[in-house]
């Protein structure tokens, strides 16, 4: 980053109307954060956020850059996170900077309507990753069979 500026953050705005008559939605998702693996979700996302804090985007480009000016993807973003934190799951890390991406980063300095080109950017590179993360796994399954 180094532009003198900081991020603010998008919070997840939770509106219980929206999970419709149906509660267990939330007792499942209690129930989830209580458990051995929601608490180290919890714990992975703090790191997560912790680590990008004084991180940029390049959304076109697709690329998360880092305070020492290094452009990395999601999965080598990830890498680098675990490399830091190696006792946590790869795929949760993976999970939190995908959440980073789609839900926290904000530069307070965007309008609204670079905002909105940022979710729209965002959002095909996620979905792009996961199809590209989707097809090696399926590669990988095939060429053991």
């Amino acid at each position: 980053m180094g532009k003198g500026w900081s991020v603010n953050y998008r919070l997840f705005d939770f509106d219980p109307s929206s999970v419709g008559e149906d509660p267990t939605f939330i007792d499942d998702f209690v129930t989830y954060m209580n458990s051995p693996r929601g608490e180290l979700s919890a714990e992975v996302c703090e790191a997560v956020s912790v680590v990008l804090e004084r991180a940029d985007v390049d959304a076109k480009n697709r690329q998360i850059i880092w305070d020492d000016g290094q452009r990395l993807s999601i999965s080598a973003s990830a890498q680098r996170i675990h490399a830091e934190y190696p006792d946590f799951p790869m795929d949760l890390i993976e999970a939190h900077v995908i959440g980073w991406l789609e839900m926290e980063f904000a530069p307070p300095t965007y309008t609204p309507e670079q905002l909105d080109e940022l979710d729209q950017l965002t959002e095909a590179w996620v979905k792009d990753h996961e199809r590209q993360a989707e097809a090696g796994k399926k590669r990988r399954r095939t060429r053991h069979s």
